[in-house]
């Protein structure tokens, strides 16, 4: 007999059993134990057992889903119960076809209405990663991988359409060779490249977002003024979800007034190459569709397509 119930305190295990019978499914980190669990879904300040829904069949764990809400618009102290989010609906592989998938994420819809929902996703992107970040999809959650069939279809039939499409990158840093350009050398000659590992975070949804996790800067000073010009950030996660040492790309950010000046390629390169000289073989990178001047910048370094994700998007109906 198939039964649901919202989370327990003693329900680690019973999650920990469905993620391994989930073994093959695309974007999964394995294996996965108690410790990643509570540092990236358990111990978020805002974590409410009762967005976290678990399946049963005759007592015998058989799936969960588990629903959150968007950060404000500022990525300040606060949630946007207005925005909910399906982030994540495993099911044991021998009930992928039966109702306990459309049950899960009709009780997470539930669930997200009743704290005020107007807006309902499936699949959660970073930024909007209220859990599961490097526990699915890699370094950055990127919605639903697009080989994650059996839960596109889930949305799709369910009214959900897709919203935005993220497209995903990774490097084989082994084989990395800087792009020759020595006129964009010769730009920056004079210029310091500084590293500073965990960064202080002044925005609270980073803190939380990131707290378990390793972060490095990269910034490019200009000597003129002793102030970056540029930054981009790197980010490690425990479990490493490669065998080989890896980072993801968080993001490349330009100060106002420098877009036009290439400091984000020459700084990409910089800091590929001393990733690189510190041991690191792969990194992970992932960007919008629509932004094609990231797109670009990847490909140009040597970082070659992935399996995309896509979130889906409802509206909620009175």
């Amino acid at each position: 007999m198939l039964t649901y119930r919202t989370y327990l305190n003693t329900d680690p295990p019973h999650l920990l059993r469905i993620w391994a019978e989930c073994t093959g499914r695309p974007g999964l980190v394995q294996p996965l134990n108690i410790s990643s669990l509570e540092r990236s879904v358990l111990n978020k300040p805002y974590f409410d057992p009762k967005g976290l829904i678990l399946a049963f069949d005759d007592g015998r764990p058989v799936g969960f889903a588990h629903a959150g809400f968007a950060p404000s618009s500022d990525f300040g102290d606060a949630l946007r119960c207005e925005v909910g989010i399906t982030c994540l609906l495993l099911v044991s592989q021998e009930y992928e076809k039966s109702q306990v998938p459309e049950e899960l994420l009709f009780r997470c819809e539930e669930y997200l209405t009743s704290r005020g929902a107007q807006v309902l996703y499936g699949g959660s992107a970073s930024p909007w990663h209220p859990f599961y970040l490097g526990l699915y999809g890699g370094f950055q959650l990127p919605g639903i991988l697009e080989s994650d069939t059996r839960l596109i279809e889930t949305f799709t039939q369910h009214n959900y359409v897709p919203d935005a499409r993220y497209r995903r990158f990774q490097l084989n840093l082994m084989q990395y060779r800087r792009p020759a350009d020595p006129d964009l050398r010769l730009q920056f000659a004079q210029y310091s490249v500084c590293k500073r590992l965990d960064p202080q975070l002044t925005q609270w949804w980073d803190a939380v977002s990131y707290c378990e996790s390793e972060l490095l800067d990269y910034l490019l000073v200009n000597p003129a003024t002793g102030r970056p010009v540029a930054r981009v950030r790197f980010c490690k996660h425990n479990p490493n979800p490669h065998c080989w040492p890896a980072v993801g790309l968080v993001d490349i950010r330009v100060a106002e007034g420098w877009a036009d000046c290439r400091v984000d390629d020459f700084l990409l390169g910089e800091s590929l190459v001393r990733l690189q000289q510190d041991g690191i073989s792969i990194v992970e990178a992932q960007c919008h569709s629509g932004a094609t001047g990231t797109a670009n910048l990847l490909t140009q370094h040597g970082f070659q397509p992935a399996t995309g994700g896509v979130v889906f998007r409802k509206e909620k109906t009175s």
